[in-house]
């Protein structure tokens, strides 16, 4: 008599692209809330975005580490294109936030660094903020904190076409 029904093995690939699709479902839900809590942070001056005290940072950390920045420094760090960065840096400039400085030695150069109401902006929306927010997360581990930061890494590298593992 012969059997009805699927193969195991064809449930079992059904089963498992189920799983992996209500994983997908969980995980860019996760990614929805990790950008309403973003949004948490304190209100904006006038004109002011996200991306720009992304931008901030960037600039901050990569003065830190490096002395001078450069847009394309930026760039690499955002994972972002030259005119994007050029793009969010000259908005900034309008906003006060940073200032521009090109090279004398090669015009194509130009490196940034922040303004005092740049250097403001850090301490109130990066350091003040980030502080308060670990305070509020202190029932967490790091570990848990870093590992939520590394998957939604490396699920927009592996999906935006970069590299993942970059934690």
């Amino acid at each position: 008599m012969p059997q009805t029904g699927a193969s195991p093995c064809v449930v079992s690939e059904g089963r498992a692209r189920l799983m992996q699709e209500e994983s997908v479902s969980k995980l860019l839900g996760a990614c929805h809330e990790a950008k309403r809590i973003v949004e948490l942070m304190p209100k904006l001056p006038q004109g002011m975005k996200p991306s720009h005290i992304h931008v901030i940072d960037v600039i901050n950390q990569l003065q830190q580490r490096n002395g001078s920045v450069r847009v394309s420094d930026i760039g690499v760090a955002l994972h972002v294109t030259n005119p994007g960065v050029t793009r969010l840096v000259n908005e900034l400039v309008v906003l006060k936030a940073v200032e521009k400085t090109q090279s004398s030695e090669d015009k194509r150069v130009v490196t940034v660094r922040l303004t005092e109401l740049g250097e403001d902006y850090l301490k109130k929306y990066i350091e003040e903020y980030h502080r308060e927010v670990a305070g509020r997360l202190a029932e967490m581990s790091d570990e848990d904190v870093r590992m939520a930061a590394g998957v939604i890494h490396d699920a927009y590298q592996i999906l935006s076409g970069g590299e993942a593992g970059m934690r």
